[in-house]
């Protein structure tokens, strides 16, 4: 059951702890004890009523927010912009995986455009890309089944099914 297990303490007494992370950090965590809510179905109701309280509360982040960091390995400054050759001719390219794990990806000769033009024609076809990746990051299909039932039973105002509400700015 996505961001709830059972526990048993050192004493024995037995509960549901609620923990939700957001980011690779915990966000959540509270434990519902059998006996002070009743009994194990009456905590375990209470333990998913706050789970989905929680999950509206944090929501996920949105794919094309986790896709922006920069990994260790990243040269350009940039994530998903690269410096390639290929043949004989360099390129700077911008490539991103959709959800269905197919590439989308675009390359910018640098003997055509100047090195400066096709890493920023690269830069910016990076962002257009990432533009077409708006659903939200939850490792688990249990948990992206869970985010969608409380966005459907009108919980969230949102365009469509797996987007993220954007926060006010």
């Amino acid at each position: 059951m996505y961001g709830i297990t059972a526990i048993t303490h050192y004493n024995g007494a037995k509960a549901w702890r609620v923990t939700l992370y957001r980011a690779g950090a915990k966000q959540v965590e509270k434990e519902f004890p059998f006996l002070s809510h009743g009994g194990e179905l009456q905590a375990l109701a209470k333990a998913q009523a706050y789970r989905d309280e929680q999950m509206l509360l944090h929501p996920p982040q949105l794919s094309r927010e986790v896709r922006q960091r920069l990994r260790q390995t990243n040269t350009s400054g940039h994530a998903g912009v690269s410096r390639y050759r290929i043949g004989k001719h360099w390129y700077w390219v911008a490539q991103t995986k959709r959800r269905d794990g197919k590439p989308l990806k675009k390359s910018f000769r640098i003997d055509r455009y100047g090195e400066d033009q096709a890493k920023a024609l690269a830069i910016e076809e990076r962002k257009r890309q990432l533009l077409l990746i708006d659903h939200v990051v939850l490792r688990s299909a249990e948990a992206q089944n869970q985010y969608a039932r409380l966005l459907t039973a009108g919980r969230l105002d949102t365009d469509a099914l797996g987007k993220c509400p954007q926060s006010p700015s």
